[in-house]
């Protein structure tokens, strides 16, 4: 198959089927590709339920982010807390900070380097790993950004279609079927 038949077939599958034109040419060969071409309407009565899915995967991920958030929230942490309870009552003088420490059970000088030092680590261990976590949920957002610039441009193009193919009052009678109040 030629390069530009496949290129331009690849095309129609992606509209068709609203799969990104890279992971056809990535995963398919000329003979599916030739397969595919040949099948487009069925690719076409599939779309919507793909779109959909592709949406509620997008929920799905923000959800389990919103949580991975909380939890990595360092005002959610126990160790965080007793970390910021122990700071305040070092702060105080003599016999408040031995009163307070004494409440905890934490008078021996040794054990309350050792849970200083420790907490700190932890403390420490978790900001590295919460910036890890922002960074991978900035890539995220980007990977959906992407993906909702994509079917942005193939919806566009959808309705440019059935405008030109069908008329304004089909789409208008399509377009209700959609949440999105911008199709129109």
């Amino acid at each position: 198959m030629k390069k530009k038949d496949r290129k331009r077939f690849i095309g129609r599958i992606s509209d068709a089927s609203g799969i990104a034109q890279y992971a056809l040419q990535e995963k398919m060969a000329d003979e599916q590709v030739n397969q595919a071409v040949q099948h487009l309407e069925i690719l076409k009565l599939i779309k919507s339920a793909n779109d959909y899915n592709r949406y509620c995967q997008g929920k799905k991920t923000e959800e389990a982010n919103n949580k991975l958030k909380a939890f990595l929230n360092p005002e959610n942490s126990e160790i965080v807390s007793a970390g910021k309870w122990l700071l305040n009552a070092l702060s105080k003088n003599d016999e408040d900070r031995k009163n307070a420490l004494l409440e905890k059970e934490l008078v021996h000088k040794e054990d309350y380097n050792a849970t200083a030092s420790g907490l700190r680590e932890t403390i420490s261990a978790m900001s590295d790993d919460s910036q890890s976590v922002v960074q991978q949920s900035a890539e995220n957002i980007q990977q959906l950004q992407n993906t909702i610039d994509t079917l942005r441009r193939q919806q566009s193009g959808i309705k440019q279609y059935i405008l030109n193919n069908y008329g304004n009052s089909e789409w208008k009678h399509m377009s209700r079927y959609f949440d999105n109040e911008d199709m129109n």
